[in-house]
């Protein structure tokens, strides 16, 4: 079952690795999606807004780019990248019962959930898409946060 959080500003934290969803070093379209040990800056703040069809567009604050998934983009793995877009990209947000108050972060075009790469709590370590399963190392924590002018 797909669910919601209130409309706002976030920080996406892994519930295993307690890193955070970062778009690299302020990457450009399409910028490359790592986890961070936190740099309190906007490449750590995401937008989220709900949409009509109960999922999810998630926006980062500090490029304005769009949460998305590229199956032509084979740099991550064969399958594609996670990686930012100009274009608005559908997700859905399912409750992980593994973990209190977190979500898999799920792709509405594959069915795969977000997952950092061999659970790594190293700085910049990849974020994949892989099985969609009821685990901590799939559950994302929303933590609100306010923008800050000049983070970004």
């Amino acid at each position: 079952m797909s669910i919601t959080i209130p409309t706002g500003s976030y920080v996406i934290m892994n519930a295993t690795t307690h890193t955070y969803l970062n778009v690299f070093d302020f990457q450009a379209a399409p910028g490359d999606i790592v986890n961070s040990v936190g740099n309190r800056l906007g490449n750590d703040i995401w937008n989220v807004a709900n949409t009509e069809s109960c999922g999810v567009t998630i926006q980062s604050f500090g490029t304005g780019a769009f949460l998305s998934f590229d199956q032509s983009n084979k740099s991550d793995t064969s399958a594609g990248s996670v990686v930012t877009s100009r274009s608005i990209y559908p997700w859905g947000l399912q409750q992980n019962t593994a973990v209190p108050y977190a979500w898999n972060i799920m792709d509405k075009n594959t069915g795969k959930a977000l997952a950092v790469h061999d659970d790594s709590i190293a700085n910049a370590a990849q974020v994949l898409e892989v099985e969609n399963l009821n685990d901590p190392s799939r559950a994302w924590l929303f933590i609100a946060k306010e923008p800050i002018p000049g983070t970004n």
